[in-house]
C-alpha cells in the first residue's frame, strides 16, 4: 500500500471510530450528563492512558520536547479537543441538530480554502466539487430541502468556532508533519493534556460540574468506549492521515462520520432512516470516492 492509500485509509478508519460518538452522546445526554464533561474525560482519559506508556517506552524525554513543537501541541489541543468540540456542543444548545450539521459540515471547504495558505497544497476541481457535494448531501439528508431561517447568531458563532477548529487542527496537523517528525502517539498525548486543562478551566468557570452526579454504571462504561473510540483511536488514526494526504482530502473523507452516525443511530436506537436521509448519504458517499480519484 503506497503513502496515499495509508493516508485514505487511516482518514476513513477515524471516521468510522468517529460515528460511534453521536449515538453514544445521545444516551449521555439523556441521562443528565452535560457533554463538556465527557469531552473533558475523554481528554482525560487519552492522556492518563498514554502518560505512563510513553514514560516506560521512551523515556521521561518525551515529556520534554523543544519550545516549538510544545506551542504547536498546546495550539492544536486548543483548536481540536476545545475548539472543535466544544463549539460544537455549544452551537447544539441554540441550534437545531439539522443547523448546526449543515453549518459544521462545511468545515471541508474551509480547509481546502485554507490549504491554499497554510499548507500551500492546491486542492484540485473535484475535490471543491466534493466539497459542495457534502453540503448539499447534509441539507438534503437533515434539513430536507427546506429553507434556513431566523438561526440564532450565538449559535451561528459557537458553530464557526467548531468549524475553524476542525479546518484548523487539520491545517496545522499537516503542514507540521510536512517539516517536523511528529510522533502521532506523543501529539495524542500533549493535545488531549491541553485540551483537558483547557476544559476543566472553562467548565469550571461557567457551568461547574454538578452533572457528575448523574453518573451510573452504565453511562461511565458507554462514555468509556467513546473516550477509546472517538478520542484515543480517532484521533491517533487523524493524526497518522496528515502524515500522508493533504488536510482537504482528509478532510473530505471524514465526513464519512455523518453516514455512519445515522447507520448507527438506525440500529441502536431502533430507527429508520427517511428516504432524504438515505439520498443525503448516498449524495455524501458519492463525494467521498470522487475526492480520492487521483490524477493520472
Amino acid at each position: 500500500m503506497n503513502n496515499y492509500w495509508r493516508g485514505v485509509v487511516y482518514s476513513l478508519a477515524a471516521a468510522v471510530f468517529w460515528a460511534v460518538m453521536s449515538p453514544i452522546a445521545k444516551y449521555l445526554a439523556a441521562g443528565g450528563i452535560n457533554l463538556l464533561s465527557a469531552m473533558a474525560f475523554r481528554a482525560f482519559f487519552v492522556a492518563a492512558v498514554l502518560g505512563p506508556w510513553l514514560l516506560i517506552s521512551k523515556g521521561k524525554e518525551v515529556f520534554f520536547p523543544k519550545p516549538s513543537i510544545l506551542k504547536f501541541y498546546f495550539i492544536s489541543g486548543s483548536l481540536s479537543v476545545a475548539c472543535a468540540g466544544g463549539g460544537f456542543l455549544m452551537s447544539l444548545e441554540y441550534l437545531s441538530v439539522a443547523e448546526a450539521l449543515i453549518l459544521h459540515y462545511t468545515f471541508p471547504l474551509v480547509a481546502m480554502l485554507g490549504s491554499l495558505y497554510v499548507t500551500h497544497e492546491k486542492p484540485d476541481r473535484r475535490q471543491v466539487a466534493a466539497g459542495f457535494m457534502i453540503v448539499f448531501g447534509v441539507y438534503c439528508g437533515m434539513v430536507g430541502g427546506k429553507p434556513l431561517s431566523g438561526m440564532s447568531l450565538p449559535g451561528v458563532l459557537w458553530g464557526l468556532l467548531a468549524v475553524f477548529g476542525i479546518s484548523g487542527q487539520a491545517l496545522i496537523g499537516r503542514r507540521i508533519s510536512k517539516t517536523e517528525k511528529i510522533d502521532s502517539i506523543v501529539m495524542l498525548f500533549f493535545t488531549h493534556t491541553f485540551g483537558f486543562f483547557i476544559l476543566l478551566l472553562g467548565k469550571s468557570v461557567f457551568i461547574g460540574w454538578a452533572d457528575i452526579a448523574n453518573f451510573t454504571p452504565f453511562l461511565f462504561s458507554i462514555l468509556l468506549l467513546q473516550a477509546i473510540s472517538g478520542s484515543l483511536i480517532a484521533y491517533g488514526l487523524f493524526y497518522s492521515a496528515l502524515k500522508y494526504i493533504p488536510a482537504a482530502t482528509v478532510s473530505l473523507l471524514c465526513t464519512l462520520e455523518m453516514v455512519l452516525a445515522v447507520a448507527l443511530t438506525a440500529v441502536t436506537l431502533g430507527t429508520v432512516p427517511t428516504l432524504r436521509e438515505v439520498v443525503g448519504c448516498a449524495v455524501i458517499i458519492s463525494a467521498i470516492v470522487i475526492s480520492t480519484i487521483k490524477k493520472k
